[in-house]
């Protein structure tokens, strides 16, 4: 079975990850844990007193927690069938608004910018690598999971030209905690064995063990540095990047050839990060792609018990709530 995510972590990788040469960041960039770090820096960096920040209800926890974290109030936003932000439905008092780019397709930011022109804008491409920094910040993932999938990342990076900023977020970027070299290992240790759980082999009983629940929506984030092992990681990636990206496009491709024998046919972004097939029966897809040997799901789908926690009102974001009923996610990662 193929997992739904890609957690892996091959030996060449494990070398590189003690020995290779370190990423040195580009100006404006930060190399942080976590794209919800970068997040909250943003945040703390434009809006200290705090203030309310618009986010996607159709999202992962990770982001509204990401928006409390840092003193701020989400307000939940709708989303297009197209999976992009529901421009119609953004409250043009909104101090910030975080747009993710979902599954990598891009949203219009000067169309955003247009509806709340004194907003900060922060763009999510968690799931966007290869997409453009656009707004005041941008925010990218590296973690398992992800793509790509090198453990444990995130960057920031802060297109905004107010130089005082870009001061407040040295300031706190300074003074994070860094990584010793026995948070290090334990780090690749918990890298290494989940890489082995979901490994073909072992994910069969993997599977079997899952139980679908429902985690915590509120947790505190630790801010830190990243690991310098994963800045070597992402080091020796960097120049197969066009060509794992291509990859994808190819399997999504091919899947999107298979889809329709059975008459589906799927949307993907410009990374091709996963397909998104949407379907009024997705148990039925999901049994199809079992027999095929592939792990399908709904991806975030507990959105709206997610965003309740964080004062949703049900009924807020109708098409949000329809989608994830509707929409099956489908590994695209070159394993395939």
């Amino acid at each position: 079975m193929i997992p739904r995510l890609d957690i892996s972590f091959p030996i060449r990788r494990q070398w590189q990850y003690w020995f290779g040469k370190q990423y040195e960041p580009q100006q404006c960039e930060y190399l942080l844990n976590h794209a919800r770090s970068g997040i909250i820096l943003a945040l703390r960096a434009s809006l200290p007193n705090g203030g309310r920040v618009g986010v996607v209800a159709y999202n992962c926890h990770t982001i509204a927690n990401a928006v409390v974290n840092a003193g701020c109030m989400p307000v939940f936003i709708d989303v297009t069938d197209e999976l992009k932000i529901d421009v119609a439905s953004i409250s043009a008092d909104l101090d910030a608004i975080v747009v993710t780019n979902l599954f990598g397709i891009r949203n219009n930011i000067s169309v955003i910018r247009e509806k709340c022109p004194n907003a900060i804008i922060i763009v999510d491409n968690a799931h966007g690598y290869g997409l453009p920094a656009e707004g005041d910040f941008s925010v990218y993932s590296i973690n398992q999971g992800k793509f790509p999938a090198l453990g444990e990342g995130g960057i920031l990076v802060v297109n905004n030209k107010l130089s005082v900023i870009r001061q407040k977020i040295d300031e706190m970027y300074a003074v994070l905690p860094r990584y010793g070299l026995v948070a290090q290992c334990k780090l690749f240790a918990q890298m290494w064995a989940k890489a082995v759980a979901y490994s073909k082999i072992c994910y069969w009983f993997v599977r079997m063990l899952k139980k679908n629940t429902n985690p915590r929506a509120h947790e505190q984030v630790v801010l830190k540095q990243m690991a310098p092992g994963i800045r070597r990681l992402y080091k020796a990636w960097l120049p197969a990047a066009e060509n794992e990206i291509a990859k994808q496009k190819q399997n999504a491709e091919a899947l999107n050839q298979k889809l329709a024998i059975i008459n589906h046919t799927c949307t993907t972004g410009d990374n091709a990060f996963m397909l998104i097939a949407k379907t009024q029966d997705p148990a039925a897809l999901q049994t199809w792609f079992a027999n095929h040997g592939i792990e399908t799901a709904t991806h975030f789908a507990h959105a709206i018990d997610w965003a309740t926690e964080f004062g949703y009102i049900p009924g807020s974001c109708p098409n949000a709530e329809r989608l994830i009923k509707e929409l099956l996610m489908i590994p695209t990662y070159k394993r395939k």
